[in-house]
């Protein structure tokens, strides 16, 4: 597919759709990427903001997490009924 048929089907799927929230979601990320001017994210941040970041970034996903279990006798306190 060209880019002059990628861009004609994209205006026809976006004259379909009648959700606000959609609509709004495509206009921000239109805006994000054609004014980004090639610019990073992370470029504003500082040296210690990015290494924070990074580190972050690196951690397993689960590090904090507790089981079902762990989490229940966690609030037991909590709760009332």
């Amino acid at each position: 597919m060209n880019l002059q048929d990628r861009r004609d089907s994209l205006v026809k799927r976006i004259n379909t759709i009648g959700d606000e929230q959609i609509l709004e979601m495509l206009e921000q990320t239109l805006i994000f990427y054609t004014n980004s001017d090639d610019k990073d994210i992370t470029d504003g941040l500082s040296d210690e903001q990015f290494r924070d970041l990074a580190e972050a970034m690196s951690e397993p996903a689960e590090k904090d997490t507790v089981s079902h279990v762990e989490f229940k006798k966690i609030i037991e306190g909590w709760r009332t009924v």
